[in-house]
């Protein structure tokens, strides 16, 4: 059986593994979102793993939808290799939405719809923990549960 090459910008650098939900950062790097996330976030790194640039600024995850479409369209050319397309990701929860959210609790009507969804949120993933902590949902949700 021939051996499949995987192109290198596919790959991210800190797992070694195709990108599923790739994003670049502030120093131009591209990263798998979960990987950059547990680097920054888990591990309190302030710094580019690639380039060891520093991170101070501020970190903002900009989705490569490009790169993105071009490793889904390059697994669906290789199936019949046993690649496996990866699914689009859902886009991550914003502060904004959060905060929409937190002022729906408030509304006896919307109160449970409101906080269901937050507790759903906040069990997707730390990114969306780190959110909802961030717009204060904290204490509203701890308060109601």
């Amino acid at each position: 059986m021939e051996e499949i090459q995987i192109p290198p910008y596919f790959i991210c650098p800190i797992s070694l593994e195709i990108m599923k939900d790739p994003v670049t950062i502030s120093t131009g790097i591209t990263y798998d979102r979960e990987n950059i996330e547990k680097w920054i976030f888990s591990a309190k790194n302030n710094t580019c793993p690639v380039t060891k640039q520093s991170l101070i600024t501020g970190i903002e995850l900009t989705p490569n939808v490009t790169l993105r479409r071009l490793i889904q369209s390059w697994c669906t050319i290789n199936a019949s290799h046993g690649i496996e397309r990866f699914p689009t990701p859902k886009p991550p929860i914003s502060k904004p939405q959060i905060i929409k959210l937190l002022k729906e609790a408030k509304s006896p009507k919307m109160q449970m719809k409101s906080l269901k969804r937050l507790r759903s949120i906040a069990s997707e993933n730390d990114a969306n923990k780190r959110c909802m902590e961030s717009a204060g949902a904290n204490g509203v949700l701890s308060f109601y549960y």
